[in-house]
């Protein structure tokens, strides 16, 4: 009878999952959907490898045109001991540590005297074996909604030396 609770008493602290390092960043990804969630006309201008297009008063589907955006989203639990908190008041601001591999190597989101996103500024990069890419995002904001952003970015293939580069920009009209 011992045996068996002692058996059971190990099976139960063996099945009981540690909890992950909670998460305390900016929750960017729930502000980056409420951002979405009203319409936006914009004045868009696409550039690919030094060829420009402009797009006119544009109906943009946001989720999808802002997609990049929410890479940075870092409230997730593989993140939570990557990064150095350089906030200050008015100024939210994680920095990955020397040492970690992970996409986001900078998130600055600047607040207004309300407290909402004014300036908001990421860096991505990611490598492996066949590419090398790297993005740059920023989106500038006035009362709380979006005024223009910015994504622009390389690719290359590793046995490439020439990158792919290319910008999307956008004014809300």
């Amino acid at each position: 009878m011992i045996r068996l609770s002692i058996l059971i008493f190990l099976t139960f602290i063996a099945c009981t999952s540690s909890p992950e390092p909670a998460t305390h960043f900016y929750d960017w990804k729930k502000e980056l959907n409420q951002l979405s969630s009203s319409p936006l006309s914009v004045k868009k201008t696409v550039t690919l490898d030094g060829t420009t297009e402009v797009i006119d008063s544009v109906q943009l589907d946001l989720k999808k045109e802002w997609a990049l955006f929410e890479e940075a989203d870092l409230n997730k639990p593989a993140y939570a001991l990557s990064y150095t908190d350089e906030s200050t008041p008015g100024l939210i601001q994680y920095t990955l540590k020397k040492g970690e591999n992970l996409p986001v190597r900078s998130f600055k989101i600047a607040l207004d005297s309300a407290g909402r996103p004014s300036q908001v500024d990421f860096e991505i990069s990611f490598e492996n074996l066949i590419y090398i890419t790297s993005k740059k995002l920023s989106m500038h904001l006035i009362s709380g909604r979006v005024v223009s952003y910015t994504i622009s970015g390389s690719q290359a293939l590793r046995w490439f030396s020439s990158p792919t580069r290319y910008t999307v920009s956008g004014v809300a009209l």
